[in-house]
Order: C-alpha cells, then sequence, then structure tokens
C-alpha cells in the first residue's frame, strides 16, 4: 500500500502538469484495480458470528448469543446454521422464529402492565401484612392456616392488629418477597465462583416437578446456598433439564449471564443428566459435571 501510494502521489503530479486526460484516466483505472485485487484478512469464526449476534439485535436485546465456535437462537432455543449470513436471515424467516417473536412481545407487554400495576399498588401495601407473610413462608407454614379461626384470634389479640386474609397475601405479597430474595440471592453470588444442582422428582398427581439450587464456592469454609427455581416439566428428559439450567441462570443473572462462574454442576446419575453435563458445557465452558455418590451407593443397594 506504502509503495502504490508513493507511486500514486508521485504519478499525479505529472498527470496534473499535463494535458493529457486520457493518460490519467488509464492511471486513476489502474489505481482503483490494483487496490481493489489485493487479498483482504480472512474474518475469524468468533468475530463472523459476534457480528451477526449485534447485526440481528433488537431493541429488547440480542436475539442471538456465540460462545466463539456455534450461534445459538435463544429464542427459539437452538443452534442455528452460521456459514453464510444467508443461513441466519433464512433461520429468522422460519414461522418457528417469527412465532417466538410474537411470543417474547406478548411477554414483554404483559411485564409491562404488570409492573405498572405493582407500582400502583405499592403505595397501598402494608408493611405488617409482608411481615407477616415473609415470616409464615420462611417458616413453612402455608398461608391457608390463617383460615383457622384459633390461630388468626391469636395473632390478632397479641399483635393487636388486623391479621389479612391468605388471599391478600398470596396476590400482594408474595411476589414482593420473592423478588427481594432474588436481589438478595445477587447480591451473594455477585463477583463468586458457584456450584448447582438440579433433581427431579414425580409428586402425587404424577406431575413432573424439577428444582434448582446454587450455592457459592468458598477458599475458608461452607458457602451460602439459595434455592434459585422450581419449575414444572413437560416430560424429564435431556432437553428439558437443560432448559431448565439455562432459563435459572439467567433468573440469576437477568441481564448478562456469567458462563466462567459456574464451575461446578452436581446431579444424581440418571442417564438424561449425564447428557445435559455434556450438553450445557458447550455455553458454561470452565464447569465440571459432578454426580452424586450418595445415589450411586443408593443405586447398588436396590
Amino acid at each position: 500500500y506504502f509503495v502504490a501510494y508513493s507511486y500514486y502521489c508521485a504519478h499525479c503530479v505529472k498527470i496534473f502538469s499535463s494535458s493529457n486526460y486520457f493518460v490519467s484516466f488509464n492511471f486513476f483505472s489502474n489505481i482503483y484495480l490494483f487496490l481493489s485485487n489485493m487479498p483482504k484478512e480472512k474474518q475469524s469464526l468468533a468475530s463472523r458470528l459476534n457480528s451477526y449476534v449485534s447485526e440481528f439485535s433488537e431493541c429488547s436485546g440480542p436475539v442471538f448469543r456465540t460462545d466463539g465456535k456455534i450461534l445459538y437462537c435463544k429464542l427459539c432455543d437452538s443452534k442455528v446454521g452460521s456459514d453464510r449470513k444467508f443461513n441466519v436471515q433464512q433461520h429468522i424467516d422460519t414461522a418457528k422464529h417469527k412465532a417466538a417473536i410474537k411470543q417474547k412481545q406478548s411477554k414483554n407487554k404483559f411485564d409491562l402492565q404488570k409492573t405498572q400495576q405493582q407500582l400502583l399498588s405499592n403505595t397501598k401495601k402494608s408493611s405488617f401484612n409482608k411481615n407477616v407473610c415473609y415470616a409464615l413462608l420462611s417458616a413453612n407454614i402455608p398461608l391457608n392456616k390463617l383460615n383457622n379461626h384459633n390461630f388468626k384470634s391469636f395473632l390478632e389479640k397479641y399483635t393487636s392488629k388486623e391479621i389479612p386474609n391468605q388471599t391478600t397475601l398470596r396476590k400482594g405479597y408474595v411476589n414482593d418477597i420473592y423478588e427481594d430474595i432474588l436481589v438478595k440471592t445477587r447480591s451473594f453470588k455477585f463477583g463468586k465462583k458457584i456450584w448447582v444442582s438440579i433433581d427431579e422428582t414425580t409428586d402425587s398427581a404424577g406431575l413432573y416437578t424439577a428444582s434448582v439450587i446454587v450455592g457459592t464456592l468458598e477458599l475458608n469454609g461452607p458457602g451460602h446456598v439459595f434455592l434459585l427455581n422450581c419449575a414444572e416439566l413437560e416430560k424429564s428428559n435431556q432437553i428439558t433439564i437443560a432448559k431448565l439450567f439455562d432459563n435459572s441462570m439467567h433468573i440469576l443473572w437477568p441481564k448478562d449471564v456469567r458462563h466462567v462462574d459456574i464451575l461446578l454442576f452436581l446431579s444424581d446419575v440418571a442417564p438424561y443428566m449425564v447428557k445435559v453435563g455434556k450438553s450445557v458445557n458447550t455455553f458454561y465452558t470452565k464447569m465440571i459435571h459432578v454426580t452424586c455418590i450418595v445415589h450411586a451407593f443408593h443405586r447398588v443397594a436396590e
């Protein structure tokens, strides 16, 4: 480029000092062809995938994410072909992706309305009712116990307060307490390495439920442990558990999941759990999957 530019400058002086415009045209044409045929630096896979993430982002946030090796659609929960930009556009034009966008827009609208309702109702809420609700929940006492006449009379007698109905607490205060606990959980996890454990079971009605527990990894002792998420699953398999894992991490880090801070995943030795450990390791590259030895002993004893 330096040689071409030097030659260009020297020849410009010669051309503009003469009146041969045909020579000038040929000269500039040759310079253009020379520069356009210069070899271009090949774009790396990681930078190409990151450019797709930026280019196809929406106003509400990125639709895709990448670990530098593959492109993943967060809305469709699937891997996207990324050999060419056309492949990404082709995925965006699918009916499944368009339906996922509409579902997200509906959810955002619902969340906005819910937030507005909460802001309006917060001015009418009682700190006493919130404390009663928190005390019952933390002591694992069902809220419907407030329907017991003797229990409710006892509380009203010694607190000199009107005890709210269980419906009032359930609709007006449970979600607020949940958000407070989430803020507390995020504060304990901020800047720390964590472990994750998932276990599923079947309840008396035959429904599949799973719980996600997270804890901090400390150098000088046991860390803080929190129940992060409980969910009802359509089925208990690799896909549903992997999706639950990723959704739970987005609850802990709603804006930007800190993939490198998850160092340990603990589960039982079920075959689909082993598959989950391998599949989520694609995005959580620092994570080690360990199966529970107590569960293995139990299987042997059976």
